[in-house]
């Protein structure tokens, strides 16, 4: 019995090993990359290993991966022109990938297809947007489904399946439980000009393409829309104070928030159980920012010379992919939802984007918790962040990078350059500075205790032999 016992523990811990090494090898995330010459998908492991997933020699749009991580989808003109097909990836066995053109000739409809997307639930159908859907006109969201074979059905028209989107619709999204979609349209006119608008409708099997409503209804282009995670609101990116701005609706039209107020762009928000994130040029090139749902609590998350782009929540809200020129070339990196660990995952002569996460990776992962800031990367430099919030009214935090421990002061100077107030930090270690927890805190009072007067104030931080200021404005 001690022998059959210790052999049972034994396999037991084997097969446990086994599980772990398996799921180790779940791929974080896919993205597109020239770096074989032409566009071809790539996936990433977060021990840096990369591995060329397809050899199609044409040009690739966005890699999705389906809900339970087995598959990847993605549109691409392997004949020619303008002739995109859907093709399909299967890695339930990782060491033999299957590649399928599910639209391709001899059997598929052949017709120019685009932005292909998994439905979140239930049987496999894709969302995507053609000119090629019956009652089509000019560009239309649909569907098409997958049999057990894995071969195409039929397209399906949702968006004008009896004669209600006349003009572009584009940029379909899912909902979370995968009933509605929420996209973009050009169907409503002002004096006798297009306007782009948001709107919601069924997906749902027997009411497809059913209650299609509008969200917005603005003479300036509301466009990109994306789901809260509970599906009761959706994020847009809109144009209607003369520079692109983030707001927020809720499913009914009846609740609009406005979440951004700068005179630069903010565009491309994702939203995830980690707030939203999108794109800023308030600080004169393109950084990612996130910040709670009311928008309140705005952080720079990035802070470099060069053009950051389109982040992409990870499944919990925990991490963030974007796109960076930093390099030289476009580059993949990864940040935390709190600004810390960030790390270049791609480095080649190369340009790599379209990073999508994996919706397995964070659930699958054998990443033990107390590695969350140090598995990733060192911070290599000191820098100084936007302040949350921003505008504020009375007080705000000031976060900060510190590469090496330093002593750190934050001063506070008004519009004419007079220092009105000095915040000894102290002596700091190294490391991410950038939650309310950590940040330095300003009350928005002088050194007399006094409350300052609205308007532009300037905060510079020093950290030994570190300086570096930023703007930031008081609004009462």
């Amino acid at each position: 019995m001690l022998r059959q016992g210790v052999i049972i523990a034994l396999l037991g811990s084997l097969a446990l090993l086994l599980i772990g090494s398996a799921y180790a090898q779940v791929p974080m995330a896919s993205f597109v990359s020239d770096r074989s010459g032409d566009d071809e998908v790539h996936l990433l492991y977060d021990d840096g290993e990369i591995k060329q997933l397809t050899k199609n020699k044409a040009k690739v749009f966005i890699p999705e991966w389906s809900p339970d991580g087995t598959k990847i989808v993605f549109d691409a003109n392997v004949r020619g022109g303008e002739n995109f097909d859907i093709f399909v990836v299967d890695l339930t066995d990782p060491a033999k990938p299957k590649q399928s053109n599910l639209t391709g000739p001899p059997d598929g409809p052949g017709t120019k297809l685009g932005e292909p997307q998994w439905a979140p639930a239930g049987e496999p159908r894709l969302l995507l947007y053609s000119t090629g859907f019956p009652n089509a006109d000019n560009w239309d969201i649909g569907l098409l489904t997958i049999d057990a074979r894995g071969k195409a059905g039929a397209l399906v028209n949702i968006t004008n399946a009896e004669g209600e989107g006349v003009g572009q619709d584009q940029a379909g999204v899912w909902s979370p439980d995968g009933t509605k979609i929420t996209f973009q349209s050009e169907r409503n006119k002002i004096n006798e000009r297009a306007q782009m608008d948001i709107y919601i409708a069924d997906a749902e099997k027997r009411g497809l393409g059913k209650n299609q409503i509008n969200l917005t209804n603005h003479e300036a282009e509301d466009r990109l829309p994306r789901w809260s995670p509970d599906g009761k609101s959706v994020v847009f990116e809109s144009k209607r104070d003369g520079n692109w701005e983030i707001y927020t609706v809720s499913i009914d039209g009846a609740v609009l928030t406005r979440i951004t107020e700068n005179d630069k762009d903010d565009r491309k928000a994702d939203w995830s159980p980690g707030g939203l994130v999108f794109e800023s040029k308030r600080d004169g090139n393109w950084e990612i920012y996130r910040s709670d749902p009311d928008g309140n609590n705005q952080l720079n998350l990035s802070n470099h010379e060069k053009s950051d782009n389109k982040p992409r929540w990870s499944a919990k809200g925990r991490r963030i992919l974007f796109e960076t020129r930093r390099d030289g070339k476009r580059e993949i990196y990864l940040v935390f939802g709190d600004g810390a660990g960030l790390k270049n995952l791609t480095n080649d002569p190369g340009n790599d984007r379209d990073a999508r996460w994996n919706p397995q990776y964070e659930l699958r992962s054998v990443e033990p918790q107390n590695k969350y800031f140090t598995t990733l990367g060192d911070i290599k430099r000191t820098s100084l962040m936007q302040n949350f919030p921003n505008p504020f009214n009375p007080e705000t935090w000031i976060p900060y990078y510190l590469s090496d421990a330093a002593s750190v002061t934050v001063r506070i100077y008004n519009v004419k350059g007079e220092l009105i107030r000095s915040i000894d930090v102290g002596r700091q270690a190294a490391g991410a500075y950038t939650t309310r927890q950590r940040a330095a805190y300003w009350d928005g009072k002088d050194d007399t205790g006094q409350s300052v007067a609205s308007g532009i104030y300037f905060y510079q931080l020093l950290a030994d032999d570190f300086s570096e200021t930023r703007r930031m404005v008081v609004m009462k």
